[in-house]
């Protein structure tokens, strides 16, 4: 029985200092777009009341807190990346975690240019945001080619109802279920070998338990707009890999933010309820959901492009 009460305390500690790592907490936002996207790539969109339920999906996500997830899906990416992480690791042995944590505070680019493996774990990264864009265009793609949604005459939800609801943003959580699979540690999961594992090209897809193909495999490029979000991601996962996350969270708050990307979410967003405040039939807010709530965003988020 003390063994038992042991082991139970064991995991309640382990828990509990995985929920505090802040890239964890960070993640979630963007574990909940990519949730969403995973429901309206399915869904039916029979009628303006579903269409409405679309919309509503489309606005509520807070641009800001989806640009930290953005960021600590990558970091948390990269950190499944052996070649890297253990290159990392040589160098806190080379050169002291002091010399490593110092570099990490002053320089965004040390973690990209100095540990070896970082070609590697940058094309694990690059993959799993063009696979994401690729889901989130996908949709895109599916709004606009809707054509008649059900009865226009049936499109009935007042402008103060509609106005309300696009910008009641409110609080969202995860299921119990998925946080499991969403709360990696450094190399706890292997993106270059299983398409469905977290960091893979097939994870999101996975996760909602949806049958999909898997991306073709070839080399990608950052775009040279985002090099500063790839350097950010990269430190974010160093200090990740040498556990510094919870000590340095000056860095990590710096870490998080990417004020290009964040504007260009909220802009998107903005866009999308002025779309959604002229529309006159459920069609039109396909254009405005399929332009601003997905293909928009999806731009603001693209990390990859082909070479």
């Amino acid at each position: 029985m003390r063994l038992i009460a042991l082991a139970a305390a064991f995991l309640v500690w382990v828990s509990a200092a995985h929920a505090q790592e802040p890239l964890h907490q960070a993640l979630d936002a963007y574990a909940l777009y990519q949730t969403d996207i995973s429901v309206m790539l399915d869904a039916d969109i029979p009628d303006s009341a579903a269409m409405d339920a679309a919309l509503d999906r489309a606005a509520r996500h807070d641009p800001q807190r989806l640009t930290h997830g953005w960021l600590a899906y990558g970091a948390l990416t990269l950190a499944q990346s052996p070649a890297w992480v253990n290159g990392l690791r040589s160098r806190v042995r080379a050169a002291g975690r002091p010399a490593v944590l110092r570099q990490l505070r002053r320089d965004w680019t040390y973690a990209r240019r100095r540990p070896p493996g970082a070609d590697e774990a940058t094309q694990i990264v690059l993959r799993a945001f063009a696979a994401d864009n690729a889901r989130m265009n996908a949709l895109a793609v599916r709004f606009e080619g809707l054509g008649d949604v059900g009865n226009t005459a049936a499109w009935t939800r007042r402008r103060a109802d509609r106005e309300a609801a696009l910008h009641a943003l409110g609080t969202r959580t995860l299921a119990p279920e998925l946080l499991s699979r969403l709360r990696p540690m450094p190399l706890s999961a292997a993106p270059l070998t299983d398409p469905s594992a977290f960091g893979g090209t097939r994870f999101w897809d996975a996760l909602a338990n949806r049958n999909s193909p898997t991306p073709p495999d070839f080399p990608w490029r950052v775009i040279a707009t985002r090099t500063a979000s790839l350097d950010r991601m990269f430190t974010l996962a160093a200090l990740m890999v040498v556990d510094a996350t919870q000590s340095e969270t000056a860095r990590v708050t710096a870490g998080l933010t990417d004020e290009p990307v964040r504007q260009c979410l909220a802009m998107q967003q903005l866009q999308l309820r002025q779309c959604a405040s002229v529309t006159s039939t459920p069609n039109e807010d396909a254009y405005c959901i399929a332009r601003h709530g997905y293909a928009g965003p999806s731009a603001c988020m693209a990390l990859a492009e082909a070479p």
